[in-house]
């Protein structure tokens, strides 16, 4: 596990801060009350667990999140990169980790297809902390296209609020800026 000094983090009043939270504020305005989760800035949704539970998106809240979104399924290689150097670099029992895959379902195919194939991906010890989530609902939160071949790590306060994202390949300087992010959680 990586430990430094604690660096004050001034990113998170910087201009583009600032667009991207009204960005959000602006995309779960448009979508209205039903997008808006009631505890938190996340739209609203229902995802199900690789062990076919129903999980709301409220589930996110409550304690610091580390939320690995997968927006397509080329984007699956850039999370499994990300997860085995978020495995070796952060203590797993102090934050939340969730892994949301989005898809976009055919009309041919079922949400239970898409999680038995998923099941063959992912060891069964993460059945319950892995969701499919058949909607764009977080890529549209997040900026990001719904066809991306990179994950998008996502670091949430207890709160739901946003604290830090990264889209892209897994960097010294992205692993550090979600470090900082969590470790400010830790302190704060």
């Amino acid at each position: 596990m990586i430990t430094r000094p604690m660096m004050p983090i001034t990113r998170w009043g910087s201009t583009s801060r600032r667009v991207t939270v009204l960005t959000l504020l602006a995309i779960l305005t448009l979508f209205g009350p039903a997008a808006a989760a009631a505890d938190g800035p996340w739209p609203s949704f229902i995802a199900t667990t690789l062990s076919g539970d129903k999980v709301d998106s409220n589930k996110l809240i409550g304690q610091p999140t580390l939320l690995i979104l997968t927006p397509s399924r080329n984007a699956a290689k850039s999370t499994r990169e990300w997860v085995n150097t978020l495995r070796s670099e952060i203590d797993h029992s102090k934050y939340r980790i969730r892994d949301v895959l989005a898809v976009n379902l055919p009309f041919f195919m079922s949400e239970e297809d898409a999680i038995d194939r998923a099941k063959e991906k992912v060891p069964q010890r993460y059945h319950d902390q892995t969701w499919i989530l058949n909607s764009q609902i977080m890529e549209d939160a997040l900026g990001v296209p719904s066809d991306s071949e990179e994950a998008v790590i996502v670091v949430l306060d207890k709160n739901g609020n946003l604290v830090s994202q990264v889209h892209g390949s897994v960097t010294e300087a992205r692993m550090n800026e979600i470090i900082d992010a969590l470790q400010s959680l830790a302190t704060g």
